[in-house]
């Protein structure tokens, strides 16, 4: 016990690179999946595009709560993708008007999902 602690940090030893303090975690894991989808849900208030970029990548890696629905899963896709194309917008008058009707339908369709 206590082979990984120094200086009473936590380190890793199979991945020595990963500085002290930090737990290296992998979407591919599926022992860490349900611990980062939980991770997500906390985080959500603080960094919402985090938080659906974790899920969406946990969902790309075949991790699949129990308690995801099809709905969730169309929610956590069109956050995505308004997410994406906020981002690629620098100022508002940059937006097309194919951008800002975009963002209004998935605006809509998930108050709607609500």
């Amino acid at each position: 016990m206590g082979a990984h602690l120094i200086d009473g940090e936590f380190q890793s030893d199979k991945y020595p690179t990963t500085p002290r303090g930090k737990v290296p975690l992998s979407v591919k894991d599926p022992t860490a999946q349900d611990l980062l989808w939980e991770y997500a849900d906390r985080r959500q208030a603080v960094d919402a595009e985090f938080s659906t970029d974790l899920r969406a990548a946990l969902l790309a890696k075949g991790y699949h709560p129990a308690h995801v629905t099809e709905a969730e899963r169309l929610r956590i896709a069109l956050r995505d993708i308004r997410a994406r194309i906020v981002d690629d917008v620098a100022d508002v008058s940059d937006a097309t008007p194919g951008m800002v009707q975009v963002v209004m339908l998935i605006d809509a369709a998930l108050l709607g999902m609500k």
